[in-house]
């Protein structure tokens, strides 16, 4: 069966590292055209490169998705272009390890904008086109973690814990319209996020998944319009677990994911 993906425009958000890298190495490979959205240009250019060396074509764009006004621009950007985006991935995301009267205030409200007010805006901005024509949709990049609260990543966790919740209610909404909505719930994966978070003890192996595997699994679930997918059974059982605890309980759990040493 032929990639719903192929001859389509897919914007990837976050796509220079990652699994924002990840799906553009996979969708490069399918057929689609690609547009790029990151703040770091010249990993970006990396990225870019490789998906034309795969035979992809790829539009770039340089962009800090928190600034005022970023998202209208680049979809006014793109309309200027003449590109019709049929499909969204959004997988922009940040996280920030701290208890949350600690942690400062200014960097929280960064990873509520990026993970929570840009995700709904890009998607509110680009789905009247997608119902309008009948096809494309949106895939978001949630969490496991959305599953449960994570303590000393408590911000990051109900961002994702949100962005689940949004994008099951859509997947609903859209129903009978030719869009689809899916989210994404990886575990951890091998990526730079964990440094970035200042996590100072990520997982390994077995727990930590590579960026590609996450990738794919996502596409997956996407081509089948389910609601949401877990890129592996560990993935799938860890969720399933919450649902069987008191939610209090399972946010303990969690406690030693994320938490500091001075804390211990």
């Amino acid at each position: 069966m032929a990639s719903i993906f192929a001859g389509t425009t897919v914007l990837i958000t976050g796509a220079s590292r990652g699994i924002g890298a990840a799906f553009a190495a996979e969708l490069a490979g399918r057929g689609a055209r690609l547009v790029l959205v990151a703040r770091d240009a010249e990993r970006l250019a990396a990225v870019a490169e490789s998906a034309r060396a795969a035979g992809a074509a790829v539009e770039m764009v340089r962009l800090d998705l928190t600034g005022e006004g970023a998202v209208a621009g680049l979809v006014d950007e793109l309309a200027g272009r003449g590109i019709t985006v049929d499909h969204l991935i959004n997988n922009a995301g940040i996280g920030l390890v701290g208890r949350g009267d600690e942690a400062d205030l200014s960097a929280q409200l960064r990873v509520l904008d990026l993970d929570v007010r840009v995700v709904t805006e890009l998607a509110l901005r680009l789905l009247p086109g997608m119902v309008a024509r009948r096809r494309g949709g949106i895939l978001n990049v949630a969490s496991l973690g959305a599953f449960q609260g994570l303590p000393w990543l408590s911000t990051y966790g109900g961002s994702k814990a949100y962005v689940l919740g949004w994008s099951e209610a859509l997947h609903v909404e859209l129903r009978g319209t030719g869009v689809r909505c899916c989210a994404l719930c990886p575990g951890p994966v091998a990526t730079g996020w964990f440094a970035t978070a200042h996590v100072e003890r990520p997982p390994g192996w077995p727990l930590i998944q590579p960026a590609a595997v996450v990738a794919r699994a996502g596409l997956r679930g996407y081509e089948r319009n389910q609601s949401h997918v877990f890129p592996g059974f560990a993935a799938r059982g860890a969720a399933w677990l919450t649902r069987t605890v008191p939610r209090a309980l399972a946010a303990r759990v969690a406690t030693g994911f994320a938490k500091p040493r001075r804390h211990k």
